[in-house]
């Protein structure tokens, strides 16, 4: 009777091993299945930094310049520090660095132009949309898809 049960044992735990396998090889599939998916920035973190970058280019805006260009370094710095920090802005720190730096130099006729609050509007998008050629479409869906 105890040479049945040790066999009966064994067959249960043979057959719990091989369907534990099976279903780590289905969701191996499954996983290599799916596309991957690049991080999107967060909503509620664009939306503060848009805030922030929005009250420095007003206070810019007002000040012409003076103390608006300090108030500007500030926010740069918040920006950049936060944007590298996060998932979904790390894939979108070159597009900030650049209006970083659209914003910090100081040419008389672009410092009215907020570019700190454009170019992140712009990393938002592109980080929460992606175009289709990434998608797989072919050429010909895509110009079907642009009339």
């Amino acid at each position: 009777m105890p040479e049945e049960q040790q066999q009966n044992y064994q067959e249960q735990l043979e057959s719990n091993r091989a369907l534990y396998q099976t279903e780590q090889e289905r969701e191996a599939e499954e996983k290599e299945n799916q596309p991957q998916q690049t991080p999107q920035m967060d909503t509620m973190f664009f939306a503060i930094l848009l805030i922030l970058c929005i009250v420095a280019d007003f206070i810019d805006i007002i000040t012409v310049g003076t103390i608006g260009w300090l108030v500007g370094l500030f926010v740069d710095a918040i920006l950049l520090f936060s944007v590298g920090l996060s998932k979904g802005g790390r894939k979108q720190f070159k597009r900030m660095l650049i209006g970083v730096i659209g914003e910090t130099l100081p040419i008389p006729l672009l410092a009215i132009l907020p570019f700190r609050s454009l170019f992140l509007i712009w990393s938002f998008v592109k980080s929460r949309y992606e175009p289709p050629i990434q998608l797989g479409l072919s050429g010909y869906k895509q110009t079907e898809l642009g009339k």
